[in-house]
């Protein structure tokens, strides 16, 4: 198989490890098959969350353009609070993407420069 297979089963398995802790911590969770516009929409008590779901054992990734604005659009649409949820280095991290700089036509997620902006799970389900 290709690389880009790879990196295709590497994303689908965290958007099941995701959806199975946020539905752990109460959760209700809708995966959405084939990379519509988000890959997860999450409900709890009146907060909705939707997750653009990247996964790298890098130190950091490029998130296509394209990418970002169908999640906030879909998000403003379904009136969620977008989120991309990033396994990074074994961390698992999720950030405002409006705190996203745009170099060219990606978005640059960099493992020193997001930790500091980004919530932990913890944080996220609070």
């Amino acid at each position: 198989m290709g690389r880009g297979n790879a990196s295709y089963r590497k994303g689908r398995m965290f958007e099941w490890e995701l959806k199975e802790m946020l539905e752990r911590e109460g959760f209700a969770v809708v995966r959405s098959a084939g990379s519509h516009e988000v890959d997860l929409i999450a409900g709890r008590r009146g907060k909705i969350y939707t997750f653009e779901c990247k996964s790298t054992s890098k130190e950091s990734l490029y998130i296509p353009r394209d990418n970002i604005l169908k999640l906030l659009l879909f998000s403003e649409r379904f009136g969620a609070r977008p989120y991309i949820a990033v396994k990074i280095k074994r961390d698992i991290l999720f950030i405002d993407p409006y705190l996203l700089k745009l170099e060219k036509r990606s978005y640059l997620v960099e493992y020193s420069r997001i930790s500091s902006i980004a919530l932990s799970f913890k944080e996220l389900i609070r």
